[in-house]
């Protein structure tokens, strides 16, 4: 991946500060309203987009963290690739080399990270190749590859409602956080474990991006993930590493971010952010501190 043509970005990882599930939909998906943000964990992308006579597609994964991660069809940088071509509407000789950092299954959206970056990387060198492709059209194709691949194209804090397609940009204060990976979680196992007693709209979402929009910190009663009770009773190994987090640093409140297993704590600076990442490091979680992007 040496060629100057290829390009590395960062995948910044997500946090859904909040996240309430307000609808089961008549085609199986549900309707969200979350404030998700940005924050600086993040992988690596390498892309290589180049105008060709026939489609050529490899991916490479490397990077501590890329053990589990699939290299076929349901990556979704190879899913965004596969989207890429079909909005260039001709062949394309692309290669993808993923350097993931960010932990699998921590419901901090890397593998969606990954294919924003790849379509945001990959639509700034076909118009350099004077291949340009409208807004509508990218906002659809990142939407066919994955709920939070729309929000994540823009370096921003969203409001994110819908199936992840309908999206508002927020301005938000900068904020230090410390975010620990707890256990793997499922995604699609969670979705499957959601009662009818968890989808309501509880309009934290709401008061947050008002909250946060008149440059304001969180309050702790707007955080956390709705989606909590699903995903433990998805995985009774989640709800063991979420109370072992929880006991780590007493007077300290965790959240849960989107399906798990990761939480998060909004820190007073970075200083703290580092002191309870450690922490929770010390006990055995890959913890970092971060701030948020954008």
């Amino acid at each position: 991946m040496s060629r100057p043509s290829t390009w590395i970005v960062p995948a910044y990882a997500k946090l859904n500060l909040s996240l309430a599930v307000v609808a089961r939909r008549p085609d199986g998906w549900h309707d969200i309203d979350s404030v998700l943000v940005p924050v600086d964990w993040h992988d690596l992308v390498g892309l290589d987009v180049e105008l060709a006579e026939a489609d050529a597609l490899s991916l490479t994964v490397d990077g501590p963290a890329a053990a589990g991660v699939p290299t076929g069809e349901s990556n979704l940088t190879v899913r965004a690739a596969q989207a890429l071509r079909a909005l260039a509407g001709r062949p394309l000789a692309m290669r993808v080399w993923l350097s993931k950092i960010v932990p699998h299954g921590a419901g901090l959206g890397g593998g969606s990270a990954d294919a924003a970056a790849v379509l945001r990387s990959g639509i700034a060198q076909l118009a350099n190749l004077g291949v340009m492709i409208e807004p509508g059209r990218i906002a659809a194709a990142a939407l066919g590859v994955g709920s939070d691949v729309p929000a994540l194209l823009s370096l921003s804090g969203q409001r994110v409602r819908g199936r992840g397609d309908r999206i508002e940009a927020l301005t938000i204060p900068r904020l230090h956080l410390a975010i620990a990976s707890t256990t793997p979680s499922s995604t699609s196992d969670t979705y499957a474990a959601v009662a009818p007693g968890d989808i309501r709209d509880d309009g934290r979402s709401e008061q947050l991006a008002l909250l946060l929009g008149a440059g304001h910190a969180p309050a702790p009663e707007m955080l956390g993930s709705a989606l909590e009770p699903a995903a433990c009773r998805a995985n009774p190994t989640l709800a063991d590493a979420l109370q072992r987090a929880r006991q780590v640093v007493a007077g300290v409140d965790w959240y849960l971010t989107g399906s798990g297993g990761a939480v998060f704590t909004v820190a007073s600076g970075r200083d703290e952010a580092e002191r309870l990442a450690e922490a929770m490091r010390t006990a055995g979680f890959n913890a970092r501190a971060c701030r948020t992007v954008g």
